[in-house]
């Protein structure tokens, strides 16, 4: 065997080691803390650890098992624009808002038809400013970094190469999928295909931005009871279809797609 043949084995067999450890060690400690304990920082923290071997080291393995496909990676991260990283901001307010209200006509909907009301659990409350901290880390931004270089830096990259046009829409499904918010799933497919065209357009550290401000406003969000209005409804759609037309606007005629592909 050659060594590079036998480089790209050692590299599965350690993804598939990370990923099986990412997720049954990390299933049964949520059981056992959420079962056994209130702890919040724990739990955050098992978030992080899970989020880092389900994702994360699996990605980093798999791709250094083919350094074309690294490079290829490594090519994507780039530091998206200002005007990106301010669209970003107001796409990553308005749009929570708009997938939130996607994914509570879509739980009615599928609750009517199937009786089935989802099976996620929720995670603690934040409620001193250390938990804050380490919520906004494990539950927004550790994640954030972990799902992008796993979805869209090894799945939509590989996808893209066999079906240009429908591989991030294809990715986006699986994204979803593997999120197992059934309850929610359009919401999260749309997701998805907006982080992969902000991939695209943006690389690893755009789409990750725009990731993290998303879960960093779902946190803030879900700690508090917020009505929706019309009058909000309508602000936050016209806020959302503005900011998404600024993200994923036409690039300058000298910008190109450097995600390497």
């Amino acid at each position: 065997m050659s060594w590079s043949k036998g480089r790209a084995a050692l590299c599965w067999i350690g993804a598939l080691l990370c990923a099986a450890l990412g997720v049954v060690g990390g299933t049964l400690l949520y059981l056992r803390l959420f079962s056994d304990t209130s702890d919040a920082l724990a739990v955050y923290g098992v978030n992080a650890v899970q989020q880092v071997f389900t994702f994360a080291l699996p990605a980093l393995l798999i791709l250094a098992a083919r350094p074309a496909r690294l490079r290829a990676f490594r090519n994507s991260c780039f530091a998206p624009g200002w005007p990106a990283a301010s669209f970003s901001v107001l796409l990553a307010v308005s749009g929570t808002v708009m997938v939130s209200v996607i994914a509570t006509l879509w739980a009615q909907l599928l609750y009517s038809a199937t009786g089935y009301t989802g099976s996620a659990q929720d995670l603690p409350r934040a409620r001193s400013a250390l938990q804050w901290a380490a919520a906004l880390l494990a539950v927004a931004v550790i994640p954030a970094l972990c799902e992008e270089l796993f979805f869209r830096g090894l799945v939509q990259n590989a996808l893209r190469r066999r079906f240009p046009r429908a591989g991030v829409w294809i990715a986006a499904v699986i994204f979803a999928a593997l999120h197992f918010r059934w309850e929610a799933f359009p919401a999260l497919v749309l997701l998805g295909a907006v982080l992969g065209l902000g991939y695209v357009r943006h690389g690893y550290w755009g789409s990750a931005l725009l990731h993290g401000l998303y879960n960093a406003v779902v946190l803030l969000l879900s700690s508090r009871e917020i009505s929706l209005t019309l009058g909000l409804l309508i602000v936050c759609f016209a806020a959302c279809v503005f900011s998404l037309r600024g993200y994923l606007g036409k690039e300058s005629a000298d910008e190109t797609d450097r995600t390497g592909l």
